[in-house]
């Protein structure tokens, strides 16, 4: 069974703004009720909790990632490349905290941009727990850039040997010059 009512109807207009003028004009985003409805925060994935991304900027040539992972020792923390992939992972055993024990884990992949090679990346921890990942593609060689070729010395002896082995046998016995 459906129902529908006529929105410009007298009667509606009246009884919305009964309800309405009866209604307690506390609101649910008033300090008394955020109180009582906050749980403790998690974080989310810009405000810093443990493994994180508290920055990150990708582009053609370049690649940079920061994680607070202020939570975990240097020995839990491994960065690696797989494919085009920046892979970090990090783990730590159970530990007892403020709250009772806690076991962490979490593994965070990032793609590379295509013109970065694996052998770039870099990554770096501070003090303070921030991993920072790195990486920038190579340099393109300038075109108008000189650059010396070395030059070989064969020795006339050598050049004999060489030419002497490649040379097909004659038939008189000799080697031709």
């Amino acid at each position: 069974m459906s129902t529908s009512y006529n929105r410009t109807s007298s009667y509606n207009r009246t009884y919305e703004k009964r309800i309405i003028g009866e209604t307690p004009s506390s609101r649910l985003d008033s300090p008394l009720h955020l109180s009582s409805m906050q749980t403790p925060s998690l974080g989310t994935p810009l405000t810093g909790s443990s493994g994180f991304v508290t920055s990150q900027h990708s582009s053609e040539d370049s690649f940079y990632a920061q994680l607070d992972v202020s939570q975990f020792k240097p020995e839990d923390l491994k960065v690696s490349v797989v494919g085009q992939f920046v892979v970090v992972e990090a783990h730590h055993g159970e530990r007892e905290d403020e709250l009772g024990f806690i076991e962490r884990h979490f593994i965070r992949k990032f793609r590379l941009p295509p013109s970065i090679r694996a052998e770039a990346v870099t990554s770096n921890l501070s003090a303070d727990g921030q991993l920072s990942v790195s990486a920038t593609a190579p340099k393109a060689r300038n075109d108008g850039t000189a650059r010396t070729v070395p030059i070989t010395l064969i020795s006339a002896s050598s050049k004999a040997e060489s030419v002497s082995s490649q040379a097909p046998p004659s038939t008189s016995g000799e080697f031709i010059s």
